[in-house]
């Protein structure tokens, strides 16, 4: 009697395709979720970013008795305050889409006061996705009278 034949261990090319195959199709599907993911959480790093610096510009305003400025420059893509105290450079994936009060000057930039008395010339900024504008949104809003600070969709 002789014994029974044993494939050799291994695996087929029809397997290795299939798996390659399976590998690319999850490739092909979770990558643009994963880019979506950086865009979104820019443009909330982007909007925290530019809520903070108007809290600290009105706490300075206060605090020193002194006119404060936000110069929020859409053009370049920033903003800086007074005498360049703080200021910032939005990532490629994040835009300053809209910039809605605050006085325009001559340099195209929306510039921001506050006031010594907490108030504040008011403003609302939109800031944007790059790569899709009208995916992630989220709107900075300065209330003029109290200076206080909301963070949240466009469409609120």
């Amino acid at each position: 009697m002789t014994a029974p034949r044993r494939r050799p261990a291994g695996f087929t090319l029809l397997e290795m395709v299939v798996v390659l195959l399976i590998i690319g199709i999850g490739t092909v599907l979770v990558v643009p979720m994963i880019e979506g993911g950086f865009d979104s959480r820019e443009v909330r790093r982007a909007a925290r970013q530019i809520a903070s610096t108007m809290h600290y510009c009105r706490g300075e305003a206060v605090a020193r008795g002194e006119l404060q400025e936000l110069v929020i420059d859409g053009n370049e893509n920033g903003f800086h305050t007074t005498a360049w105290g703080r200021w910032a450079i939005l990532t490629d994936r994040a835009v300053i889409d809209d910039v809605r009060g605050g006085a325009f000057v001559e340099d195209g930039a929306a510039h921001v006061l506050f006031y010594p008395n907490g108030s504040t010339s008011g403003a609302e900024v939109v800031i944007a996705s790059r790569r899709d504008r009208r995916a992630n949104r989220l709107r900075v809003a300065l209330d003029p009278l109290l200076g206080t600070v909301h963070v949240g969709d466009e469409s609120e």
